[in-house]
């Protein structure tokens, strides 16, 4: 459902969000409930303030059961880049810190009520904190991410941490489940451990499509003018594209050496002759192949 535009960003309300409003409200926690999810909603303006000032376009910010998601157009694009992903990322956590902060000085000088700014206080205090954690698709999990993108292919820094993703999802799910024996408030733990699962799931499954998306602007980025760094690779004839594709290492433009059982070179190839062979051959062709076909 959709309530208006914030900056100009359209704000839907899930409909499992009101849901979980009423639970609230029926158990006395309304105005509680309201702190935290406006917390959270200030959490995901932040984001796409800074997004939006990279020249990210902002779809919309949902309000969630757990929470809130900011829908950042090719976001995961730019953790090729570690200073857009870093500042982009920052930007909850920090703006989390910063109110909390706030709170807690307002309330010292008897500015707001003691008892709702000590809960807006822990509610920043702990979204920061959560955010944080080195797991897809939470911040912490898109700094690991860029962070390992320097040493390790995309695609294997994206597996590493959609698996960390998936764990903390599991747990979450877990304990969520023991705690709702105590009180059915706990629900919103199972339902984010729920949605945290299934969001890492989704990184995996869609890290090569993101890979392909990515070398596709590099390439437009060279065309007009960019410079990238190279890498040299060496491997096997019949290595397939997607195998060699998941080996590039962001922000550097690859050549390929081809070898044959005897570790002769075939042939040098350049990282434009395999998105081309990506695109019109798909990501199961081998290298060898490729060469028969050009």
């Amino acid at each position: 459902m959709k309530i208006g535009r914030i900056l100009g960003v359209r704000i839907k309300l899930n409909i499992f969000f009101l849901l979980i409003l009423a639970i609230y409200g029926s158990a006395g926690y309304l105005t509680e409930a309201l702190i935290i999810y406006g917390a959270a909603l200030l959490h995901e303006i932040a984001h796409a303030v800074v997004a939006h000032s990279y020249g990210l376009k902002i779809d919309e910010i949902e309000l969630l059961p757990f929470g809130g998601v900011a829908r950042i157009r090719d976001l995961d694009l730019s953790s090729w880049d570690l200073g857009t992903e870093i500042m982009v990322t920052l930007a909850g956590p920090a703006e989390n810190m910063i109110l909390a902060a706030t709170a807690r000085i307002l309330a010292g000088y008897g500015v707001w009520d003691t008892s709702l700014a000590g809960l807006f206080y822990r509610a920043n205090i702990a979204i920061a904190g959560f955010n944080l954690l080195p797991a897809l698709p939470l911040d912490g999990g898109r700094l690991l991410r860029a962070y390992l993108a320097r040493h390790l292919s995309w695609h294997q820094a994206t597996e590493i941490t959609a698996r960390l993703g998936q764990a903390l999802g599991a747990l979450l799910v877990s304990g969520g489940l023991v705690l709702l024996k105590h009180n059915l408030l706990f629900i919103n733990v199972t339902v984010l451990g729920i949605f945290l699962w299934a969001a890492a799931a989704g990184e995996k499954r869609w890290a090569g499509l993101m890979l392909l998306r990515y070398l596709t602007r590099k390439h437009r980025g060279l065309k007009t003018g960019q410079i990238a760094k190279g890498e040299l690779l060496a491997v096997s004839a019949d290595t397939t594209l997607r195998e060699l594709a998941q080996r590039f290492v962001a922000g550097r433009y690859h050549f390929i050496y081809i070898l044959d059982k005897d570790y002769t070179i075939m042939a040098i190839i350049s990282e434009d002759e395999v998105v081309t062979g990506l695109f019109t051959h798909g990501p199961n062709i081998t290298l060898k192949q490729l060469l028969g076909c050009c």
